[in-house]
Protein backbone atom coordinates (compact mmCIF):
# COMPACT_ATOMS: atom_id res chain seq x y z
CA UNK A 1 0.00 0.00 0.00
CA UNK A 2 1.32 3.20 -1.05
CA UNK A 3 1.21 6.52 1.37
CA UNK A 4 1.14 9.95 0.11
CA UNK A 5 3.85 11.99 0.90
CA UNK A 6 2.62 15.93 2.02
CA UNK A 7 4.59 18.66 0.50
CA UNK A 8 5.47 20.95 3.51
CA UNK A 9 4.04 24.25 3.65
CA UNK A 10 6.80 26.93 3.12
CA UNK A 11 7.44 28.22 6.68
CA UNK A 12 6.30 32.24 7.08
CA UNK A 13 9.66 33.62 8.16
CA UNK A 14 10.29 32.64 4.62
CA UNK A 15 7.34 34.19 2.82
CA UNK A 16 7.23 37.26 1.01
CA UNK A 17 5.71 39.91 2.84
CA UNK A 18 2.55 41.40 0.77
CA UNK A 19 1.01 44.88 1.03
CA UNK A 20 -2.55 45.44 0.09
CA UNK A 21 -3.11 48.86 -1.95
CA UNK A 22 -6.40 50.35 -2.08
CA UNK A 23 -7.20 52.40 -4.84
CA UNK A 24 -9.90 54.52 -6.46
CA UNK A 25 -10.54 55.64 -10.02
CA UNK A 26 -12.61 58.47 -10.91
CA UNK A 27 -14.75 58.51 -13.89
CA UNK A 28 -18.00 59.82 -15.34
CA UNK A 29 -19.45 55.99 -15.73
CA UNK A 30 -18.87 53.06 -13.94
CA UNK A 31 -15.92 50.60 -14.66
CA UNK A 32 -15.93 46.87 -15.03
CA UNK A 33 -13.07 44.65 -13.11
CA UNK A 34 -12.48 42.70 -16.01
CA UNK A 35 -11.43 46.32 -17.85
CA UNK A 36 -9.99 47.58 -14.93
CA UNK A 37 -7.50 44.39 -14.15
CA UNK A 38 -6.86 44.50 -17.97
CA UNK A 39 -5.35 47.79 -18.11
CA UNK A 40 -3.79 47.89 -15.38
CA UNK A 41 -1.72 44.68 -16.26
CA UNK A 42 -1.12 46.20 -19.45
CA UNK A 43 0.18 49.25 -18.47
CA UNK A 44 2.45 47.90 -15.62
CA UNK A 45 3.86 45.14 -18.14
CA UNK A 46 4.64 48.34 -20.40
CA UNK A 47 6.55 50.00 -17.74
CA UNK A 48 8.43 46.93 -15.96
CA UNK A 49 8.09 43.97 -18.56
CA UNK A 50 6.79 40.86 -17.57
CA UNK A 51 10.25 39.87 -15.35
CA UNK A 52 9.37 42.94 -13.50
CA UNK A 53 5.85 42.18 -13.03
CA UNK A 54 6.70 38.91 -11.42
CA UNK A 55 9.37 40.24 -9.18
CA UNK A 56 6.96 42.75 -7.74
CA UNK A 57 4.02 39.43 -7.24
CA UNK A 58 1.36 41.48 -8.49
CA UNK A 59 -2.14 40.46 -8.09
CA UNK A 60 -5.53 42.19 -8.80
CA UNK A 61 -7.66 41.56 -5.99
CA UNK A 62 -10.77 42.83 -7.01
CA UNK A 63 -12.81 45.92 -7.62
CA UNK A 64 -16.03 47.37 -6.41
CA UNK A 65 -18.17 48.20 -9.46
CA UNK A 66 -20.23 51.08 -7.76
CA UNK A 67 -17.82 53.01 -6.40
CA UNK A 68 -14.84 52.43 -8.58
CA UNK A 69 -12.53 51.40 -5.72
CA UNK A 70 -10.22 48.55 -5.38
CA UNK A 71 -7.73 46.15 -4.13
CA UNK A 72 -4.23 45.07 -5.64
CA UNK A 73 -1.53 43.19 -4.04
CA UNK A 74 2.38 43.17 -4.16
CA UNK A 75 6.10 42.31 -2.38
CA UNK A 76 6.43 45.09 0.30
CA UNK A 77 9.64 46.11 -1.54
CA UNK A 78 7.80 46.95 -4.90
CA UNK A 79 5.17 49.17 -3.62
CA UNK A 80 6.75 52.66 -4.87
CA UNK A 81 6.41 50.78 -8.21
CA UNK A 82 2.82 49.71 -8.11
CA UNK A 83 1.57 53.15 -6.89
CA UNK A 84 3.20 54.56 -9.90
CA UNK A 85 1.92 52.09 -12.43
CA UNK A 86 -1.44 53.17 -10.77
CA UNK A 87 -0.95 56.78 -10.99
CA UNK A 88 0.53 56.73 -14.72
CA UNK A 89 -3.02 54.74 -16.08
CA UNK A 90 -5.20 57.25 -17.57
CA UNK A 91 -8.02 55.46 -19.83
CA UNK A 92 -9.94 52.32 -19.11
CA UNK A 93 -11.12 50.34 -22.25
CA UNK A 94 -11.50 54.24 -23.67
CA UNK A 95 -13.00 56.19 -20.91
CA UNK A 96 -10.73 58.64 -19.21
CA UNK A 97 -9.61 57.75 -15.08
CA UNK A 98 -7.71 59.77 -13.01
CA UNK A 99 -6.70 57.43 -10.58
CA UNK A 100 -5.71 58.13 -6.90
CA UNK A 101 -4.63 56.00 -4.10
CA UNK A 102 -6.39 55.52 -0.76
CA UNK A 103 -4.52 53.24 1.68
CA UNK A 104 -1.56 51.13 2.06
CA UNK A 105 -2.24 48.12 4.31
CA UNK A 106 -0.58 44.81 5.69
CA UNK A 107 -4.06 42.88 5.50
CA UNK A 108 -6.70 42.16 3.81
CA UNK A 109 -9.04 42.37 6.05
CA UNK A 110 -8.22 46.31 6.68
CA UNK A 111 -7.70 47.24 3.46
CA UNK A 112 -11.30 46.08 2.76
CA UNK A 113 -12.63 48.45 5.29
CA UNK A 114 -11.50 51.21 2.74
CA UNK A 115 -13.97 49.88 -0.45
Amino acid sequence: MKTKKSVKPIPLSLRDKKRYLVFELISENNLSEKNVSFALKKKLTELFGSFGLSKMNYQFIGLNEKTNKGILKCRHTATEDLIAGILLLKEVNGIKVIPKTLKLSGTVKKAKTFI
